[in-house]
């Protein structure tokens, strides 16, 4: 049983294949969802495409988005932790201050 590739004498699928949970662009929102995800139990696996995680590793930051990938079986609830905390924003005032004051 292998995480990124199944061999041909393993059943069809067995919750264990890697799956896209999530594409963030924001370095800090990526953060806090990877602990989010630790914190629930549930194992994930963070990857750039192309030179991003190079980029990541010479500048500190990259600017390549960062893709979360996590097994099948954990996809549904991984989508729950990201809808719940990084899709909701706090609600703004007429004027843009969003300290509701």
């Amino acid at each position: 049983m292998s995480f990124f590739k199944r061999r041909k004498d393993e059943p069809e699928s067995d919750g264990s294949e890697p799956v896209l949970a999530a594409t963030i662009t924001n370095h800090v929102s990526s953060e806090i969802y990877q602990d989010m995800l630790r914190e629930n139990g549930i194992p994930f696996v963070c990857r750039q495409e192309g030179a991003g995680g190079y980029l990541k590793i010479l500048l500190g930051v990259g600017i390549i988005p960062d893709n979360i990938y996590v097994a099948e079986k954990n996809y549904e609830r991984a989508r729950e932790i990201y809808e719940a905390y990084l899709l909701t924003e706090p609600p703004e005032d007429d004027d843009g201050d969003i300290s509701g004051e």
